[in-house]
């Protein structure tokens, strides 16, 4: 009776005429079967949820690297279009400077980027790019003349929205101060119109220098003496035209600089051209800069060989012409 209470007897029938199996269990293995095979199953419930989760986190990171390498790529695209405008900025700057220049103004030494110090002369200072933008592309010695030390490599995207802030603020007061130099430019401009339109500036004739101004030996006394323009070789017969508006105040012959012309463009400024073959205008005629006025020659005793004399005075001084000539 002991041995019943203790143990399950599994009977199988095979069929009616075969005798069935009989499989005695003990309850204590069906208890600890069932326990097992209960672990088992939370196991590989657990297994399977695990599964899932994972999964759906590994997809969730995917999504995640994918959404921050956009984000790089348009904060390195927002980096170089910042690059780009800080560019035109101080190519800006470098024109407002000579033209603060040429209209007399006083250039300050106001708008610099950051950590660079004033240059002297026509140099373009800049300021370190983001370089992850555009590939470490040009080091601050090239742009600047600066010695700067090696980059210590890609910045992180931190880095790059710190820089780009930096970079905003500087473009933000820098278009504020060019402004500003544009205004009194654009005022200064406006009473100088006329002034400017009867300044010399441009090459009378197309040629070659042939001899420039000041002290030299005479191709025709073989003694020292001061050259007072330059001489610029042309074929005969090369058109001459006036680098500024004037009033022709002479147009004759001269025994040594043959035919001449001579300008006065007022403001004190008077321009000579020499030996021409031919000229167009006659004197009190106004003319305008690009005028055609006369024709390249060899008249006069003073000339070698065909060429255009030309000569500058300001307030009754020759002056050298080349600081007339801008194109």
């Amino acid at each position: 009776m002991k041995e019943s209470e203790e143990s399950l007897t599994v009977i199988v029938f095979r069929g009616a005429r075969a005798n069935p199996w009989r499989l005695k269990v003990r309850k204590v293995f069906v208890k600890h079967g069932l326990i097992w095979g209960v672990a088992l199953l939370f196991l590989q419930v657990g297994i399977v949820t695990h599964y899932v989760y994972q999964w759906s986190q590994l997809s969730e990171l995917d999504d995640v690297k994918k959404e921050l390498n956009f984000s790089r790529a348009k904060t390195g695209n927002f980096s170089t279009e910042v690059d780009g405008m800080k560019k035109r900025m101080l190519a800006l700057e470098s024109l407002n400077r000579k033209l603060q220049t040429m209209f007399g103004l006083e250039p300050d030494s106001q708008g610099l980027p950051p950590g660079i110090p004033g240059q002297g002369g026509e140099e373009i200072p800049f300021d370190a790019l983001s370089e992850e933008a555009v590939d470490a592309t040009v080091g601050l010695t090239e742009k600047t003349g600066v010695d700067q030390p090696a980059s210590p490599g890609p910045l992180s995207t931190d880095q790059q929205i710190k820089e780009i802030k930096t970079d905003l603020e500087w473009l933000s007061e820098q278009s504020h101060s060019e402004t500003k130099i544009l205004d009194e430019l654009s005022a200064v401009a406006e009473k100088k119109a006329v002034q400017w339109a009867s300044t010399p500036s441009i090459w009378p004739v197309k040629g070659s220098i042939t001899s420039r101004f000041g002290p030299r030996v005479s191709p025709f006394t073989g003694k020292k003496a001061l050259h007072a323009g330059i001489d610029i070789g042309a074929r005969n017969g090369t058109e001459i035209r006036s680098p500024a508006s004037g009033k022709v105040v002479v147009a004759a012959y001269d025994g040594r600089m043959g035919k001449f012309i001579r300008i006065d463009h007022g403001y004190g400024m008077e321009t000579t051209y020499g030996h021409l073959s031919k000229i167009h205008v006659k004197y009190g005629d106004r003319v305008h800069r690009g005028d055609l006025i006369g024709l390249v020659g060899s008249t006069g005793k003073f000339s070698t060989g065909p060429h255009l004399h030309y000569q500058v005075a300001v307030n009754d001084q020759v002056v050298d012409p080349i600081h007339y000539i801008l194109d």
